[in-house]
């Protein structure tokens, strides 16, 4: 006879992680399958370089406000750092900016932010209007003071939004944008020393370290189903089957939209799957350059371009040996590393003579078929789109026997670390709530 899991957990990236290492804890038995040849998903640390680039999740935000992360980091021991605060050097394809514009470009943007905000709480506002049509109007404060060669300049620095919102202004919900903006995790940022691949292995050690999580990899569920004894049943495509008294799924948002309707039996219902459609995957790209010799100034970043077609942010991960890390967001996601390097030589050494990479890494979101994009996006515009989505996104069915988790079901932490571990955590609560009422009864 099979094993007969208390959880089947399907994904192990952080939710996965967070859900199956606080399952374990409480002493549940947990079968954990990853379709990856690795634990982590949208994680990932890259160490080609022999030093740690990360290509999936990055900054600890809101180092000192109380984000989850640090927690873990402490309880398994993980060094981290505090980051200093700074705006760094702000910079056109042709070159850097004067401070004396770059002073005004910032808190004309926050006069601007400031202003949507309160636009958009009057009742009056409609729903169905974008950022773009706020925060980047011509009555907008974003332009004051501004001389009309200077106009595009703020225009490029409040696409700045677009880099973490992976989708352009004019798809944003103005409404809906700064909806979490009193809650999400921000302020300081800091970094996992080694990078986030350092917590990935932790969590996956400490659920194994308790005797009741295992992982297996390199397997794809193709069907989940919840039998008639009440149990819940995947299969996998090399024609496994795993038996469990639950299931999490922590499927991304981008491939559940590709799942065929026969994945999950009983389907699942309609309005979560409309909530699934309505909801938006954003695309941001990451870019590890490395280089044989130091071509910028170490005291100058980091780097935010302003380009028509989007804006760039390159940080110096490291000055020996000499290293960048980019984030180059839809607009740009599908440029070449040699065109990015281009771009940010003229920019951030004009006239200089600039060495090519030696090496590259980049990150492939938009197309991993386990992905499908980077994060849940805000909430675009159109008619019955709400936060409300993100919450539908997390209802369990089948009665509670199958739970959503991942950062696209956490409404106020959607598109972040917090959010999946979070999501985790409120999955691993309610699943074990769950099961130790049905071993009572």
């Amino acid at each position: 006879m099979s094993t007969v899991n208390d959880v089947l957990v399907i994904g192990a990236g952080l939710s996965g992680l967070s859900a199956t290492y606080n399952l374990s804890k409480a002493g549940k038995l947990v079968q954990v399958i990853e379709a990856r040849d690795r634990v982590g998903g949208r994680a990932y640390t890259d160490t080609s370089f022999g030093l740690p680039v990360e290509l999936g999740c990055m900054a600890i935000h809101g180092y000192n406000e109380g984000n989850p992360v640090l927690g873990y980091a402490k309880t398994f021991g993980l060094e981290t750092k505090l980051l200093p605060a700074s705006s760094g050097t702000l910079s056109t394809k042709d070159g850097p900016l004067n401070a004396i514009l770059t002073k005004k470009l910032y808190a004309n943007l926050v006069s601007a932010i400031s202003h949507m905000n309160k636009v958009t709480s009057e009742s009056s506002f409609s729903d169905t209007s974008s950022a773009a049509d706020v925060l980047v109007s011509s009555s907008s404060p974003l332009y004051t003071g501004l001389s009309e060669s200077e106009k595009p300049h703020a225009t490029a620095l409040a696409r700045a939004a677009e880099i973490g919102w992976g989708i352009p202004l004019e798809e944003a919900s103005a409404h809906w944008s700064q909806w979490a903006s009193g809650i999400a995790f921000a302020g300081s940022d800091g970094v996992i020393m080694g990078g986030y691949g350092k917590l990935v292995e932790a969590l996956r050690a400490a659920a194994e370290e308790t005797g009741k999580a295992s992982f297996v990899l390199n397997s794809r569920v193709s069907k989940i189903i919840q039998v008639d004894d009440g149990r819940v049943q995947v299969h996998t495509s090399d024609g496994k089957v795993y038996d469990g008294r639950t299931a999490l799924s922590t499927i991304p948002l981008g491939t559940m939209k590709t799942l065929p309707r026969d994945f999950f039996q009983p389907p699942i219902p309609v309005r979560k799957v409309s909530a699934v459609l309505r909801t938006a995957v954003g695309i941001l790209e990451k870019l590890g350059l490395l280089y044989d010799s130091l071509w910028w100034d170490p005291a100058a970043g980091p780097f935010t371009i302003l380009l028509d077609t989007g804006t760039i942010l390159a940080f110096p991960i490291s000055n020996s040996p000499p290293c960048l890390h980019v984030l180059i967001p839809y607009g740009l996601a599908g440029l070449s590393a040699d065109k990015i390097h281009d771009i940010l030589s003229r920019a951030i050494a004009s006239g200089k003579s600039v060495p090519e990479p030696t090496k590259v890494v980049s990150s492939r979101w938009k197309d991993d078929e386990l992905a499908l994009g980077a994060t849940s996006s805000p909430v675009r515009t159109g008619e019955g789109r709400s936060p409300l989505d993100f919450a539908e996104l997390a209802r369990p069915v089948w009665g509670g026997l199958l739970g959503f988790a991942g950062e696209a079901t956490e409404m106020d932490h959607r598109g972040s670390v917090p959010g999946a571990i979070l999501s985790g955590e409120r999955e691993a609560r309610r699943i074990q709530a769950l099961l130790d009422r049905q071993y009572i009864v």
